[in-house]
């Protein structure tokens, strides 16, 4: 048997693993299409959700994939096609502090300050958006990203049994 490292896919692909993760990079798209408007005068984002579960059950691969094919919509929506690697960041990153023994909420959070590192400047300099809107974006995504992680947390290893 061959070793695994915190990078390798953890158990063999079967049809059911492979059906999950095509579900969970297509997902977030569909997810994507969903903002929930809050009183404060922002939107939680949805599509994260689909990240989280893929990054927490399928590792920092399967994180990396849902991230990236997950942001397509929002990347053209958008007119930002630097969302689709920092989703990919945030997807990677969650799957390995998971890996590395952390549970899924603080998982994301490490996860989102290594994404910051690429959205500031993408946005700011690239984008072209302004440093009061990135501000707010940022809590926004605080926000959305706790909240989701809170909601997957409970299904991963029920999820993980299922796909055994």
């Amino acid at each position: 048997m061959g070793e695994t490292t915190i990078l390798s896919w953890d158990r063999p692909w079967n049809r059911g693993r492979t059906a999950a993760l095509l579900l969970l990079a297509l997902l977030p798209n569909v997810l994507g299409m969903i903002n929930l408007t809050t009183p404060w005068g922002f939107k939680i984002h949805t599509f994260q959700a689909a990240i989280f579960l893929a990054a927490a059950v399928l590792g920092p691969w399967g994180g990396l994939v849902s991230g990236l094919a997950g942001s397509l919509w929002a990347a053209l929506v958008m007119a930002n096609p630097w969302l689709l690697v920092g989703n990919g960041i945030l997807g990677f990153c969650t799957g390995l502090f998971v890996r590395r023994g952390f549970s899924l909420l603080p998982a994301v959070w490490l996860a989102f300050s290594i994404q910051l590192l690429w959205l500031i400047p993408t946005d700011y300099f690239l984008a072209g958006l302004s440093g009061a809107f990135i501000r707010e974006l940022i809590l926004a995504l605080l926000l959305s990203h706790t909240c989701w992680a809170l909601v997957v947390a409970p299904l991963r290893e029920p999820l993980r049994r299922w796909l055994a």
